[in-house]
C-alpha cells in the first residue's frame, strides 16, 4: 500500500509541475498575443490608450526566455516602437504653428526623440536574424529603410539649423543603416560632405567626397566641389592636388580643364594656362569664352608686372603676343557677335595700346617722331570706339564701358560732340 501511495503522489507532483509550466508559458505567450491585439487596436481604431499597453506587453515578452527567441516577438516590438515614434512626431507637429508642411515637419524632427526608432531598428534586425523561414523578413527590411529615412530627416532638420555636428551624426546613421541593406545613400554622403565643409573640417569633407568617387556617383561634381572648397580655404596646394587627381581620372572633362586653366591664371603661370586653354579649345573650338581668355592671357604676357603691380620690361616677342591676343579677340567676336564681354575687352585692348604708345612717346624728343607715335595712338583709339559703342548698345548700364568711351571721345577731339554729351548725361543718371 505504501508503494502505491508514493506512486500516486509522484504522478500528482508531475501533473502539477507540468500544469504550472503550461500556465507560465501560456502567460508569456499571452503577453505577445496581447501586445499584438493592443497594437492592432491602436492602428485600426486609433486607440491611443492601447499603445502604452502594447509597449508594456511586448517588452515583457521580449525579456522572457519562452518568447524572447521568437521572431514574431521582435517583429511586433519593432512595429510598436515605430508607432510610438510616429505618435511622438504627431504630437510635436501639433505644437508647431508653421503653415508650410515641410517646415513644420523639419521643426518637429528637430525636437522629437528618436530613441524609439533606435529600439525599432534593433528589434527588426533581431527579427531578421531569427526568422529562418523569412515570414516577416521582407516587411522588416522595408521598415528598416523607413528608419534610415527617419534618421535622414532628423539630420536634415539639424543641417538647415546649422547644427552640423548632429547633422553628421544622423546622416552617418542613415548611411550605415542603408549600407547594411546594400543601399548606398548618396544623398547622405553628399550632405555629410556639406556638413563637414560648413564646419571647416575640410579633410573630413574630402573623405566623404572620396566615398562618392569610389562609387562613381557624379564624380565631376565631387571634384569641382572639393576644388572650390580648398579655394575657399585658401589652400592652393590642395586645389592643385585635386585638379591633377581629377584630370588623371577624367582627362576629357571640359569643366575640369577650365579649372586647371583658372588655377594657372590665378597663379600667374600664363604659359601653363595657354597649354591648358588650347587643350580645351581642341575639344570645343567654337567656345567664344575660351578664345577671349586666351587673348587676355597673351595680353598679360605682353605686359608683365611685378608683385607690386609695376610694369616690367616687355618681352622680346611683345609684338607677336599682341597679334595673337588681337586674333583671339577677333575670333571670340566672330563666333558670338553680341558677346558684350568680348566687345568690351577688345575695345579696352585697343584703348590701352593707344595709351601705352603715348606713354612710350614721353621719352622721345623729336617732335616729328612724337607726332608719328600720336597718330599711331589715335589709330588705336579710333579702332576702340566703334567696338565699345557696340558693347554699350548691348548693355547701356555698364559704367566702365561708358567711362572708357567718354575718355576716348575726349582724346579723339569729340569732346563737344552730341555723342559725348549724351554719354555724359547717361553717366550722371547711372546708379
Amino acid at each position: 500500500m505504501e508503494k502505491k501511495y508514493s506512486f500516486i503522489l509522484y504522478q500528482t507532483f508531475i501533473v502539477c509541475v507540468f500544469s504550472l509550466f503550461s500556465v507560465v508559458v501560456h502567460s508569456q505567450t499571452l503577453n505577445l498575443n496581447s501586445a499584438i491585439s493592443y497594437y492592432d487596436d491602436y492602428i485600426k481604431y486609433n486607440e491611443l490608450k492601447s499603445l502604452p499597453l502594447a509597449k508594456a506587453r511586448i517588452d515583457s515578452a521580449a525579456k522572457n526566455p519562452t518568447t524572447m527567441d521568437k521572431y514574431k516577438t521582435w517583429f511586433y516590438r519593432g512595429l510598436v516602437y515605430m508607432a510610438l515614434f510616429d505618435n511622438g512626431l504627431k504630437n510635436e507637429m501639433s505644437k508647431i504653428s508653421e503653415k508650410d508642411i515641410n517646415k513644420r515637419i523639419a521643426a518637429a524632427y528637430q525636437v522629437v526623440s528618436v530613441a524609439e526608432v533606435d529600439e525599432a531598428l534593433r528589434s527588426f534586425q533581431k527579427e531578421i536574424s531569427l526568422d529562418d523561414k523569412k515570414i516577416y523578413t521582407n516587411e522588416a527590411n522595408t521598415k528598416i529603410r523607413v528608419i534610415a529615412s527617419i534618421y535622414s530627416e532628423k539630420a536634415y532638420s539639424y543641417l538647415i539649423n546649422k547644427n552640423y555636428i548632429d547633422a553628421i551624426t544622423y546622416y552617418e546613421k542613415s548611411y550605415d543603416v542603408n549600407l547594411r541593406s546594400n543601399v548606398t545613400d548618396t544623398v547622405a554622403l553628399n550632405n555629410l560632405a556639406i556638413s563637414a565643409l560648413k564646419m571647416k573640417d575640410f579633410k573630413k569633407a574630402e573623405q566623404f567626397y572620396a566615398k562618392l568617387l569610389e562609387i562613381k556617383y557624379k564624380p565631376e561634381t565631387s571634384y569641382l566641389s572639393m576644388i572650390q572648397m580648398y579655394y575657399d580655404a585658401g589652400d592652393t596646394a590642395s586645389v592643385k592636388r585635386i585638379i591633377l587627381q581629377a584630370l588623371a581620372a577624367m582627362p576629357e572633362s571640359y569643366l575640369l580643364i577650365i579649372e586647371k586653366i583658372n588655377f594657372y591664371l590665378k597663379a600667374g603661370k600664363y604659359k601653363e594656362a595657354i597649354l591648358s586653354i588650347n587643350q580645351a579649345l581642341a575639344k570645343n573650338p567654337n567656345n567664344h569664352e575660351l578664345h577671349l581668355v586666351l587673348g587676355q592671357t597673351y595680353n598679360k604676357i605682353a605686359f608683365p608686372k611685378d608683385a607690386a603691380n609695376k610694369d616690367l620690361p616687355k618681352p622680346a616677342d611683345y609684338n607677336e603676343l599682341l597679334k595673337k591676343a588681337e586674333g583671339e579677340f577677333n575670333k571670340a567676336i566672330e563666333i558670338k557677335a553680341d558677346y558684350f564681354l568680348g566687345l568690351y575687352t577688345q575695345g579696352v585692348f585697343y584703348s590701352n595700346l593707344g595709351g601705352d604708345i603715348l606713354k612710350q612717346s614721353d621719352n622721345i624728343k623729336d617732335p616729328k617722331k612724337v607726332k608719328i607715335e600720336e597718330d599711331k595712338a589715335d589709330t588705336m583709339f579710333q579702332k576702340a570706339i566703334p567696338i565699345l559703342e557696340k558693347a554699350h548698345a548691348l548693355d547701356s548700364s555698364d559704367k566702365d564701358t561708358m567711362r572708357t568711351l567718354r575718355q576716348l571721345y575726349a582724346r579723339t577731339g569729340q569732346g563737344d560732340s552730341e555723342k559725348y554729351k549724351k554719354l555724359n548725361e547717361e553717366l550722371k543718371g547711372a546708379k
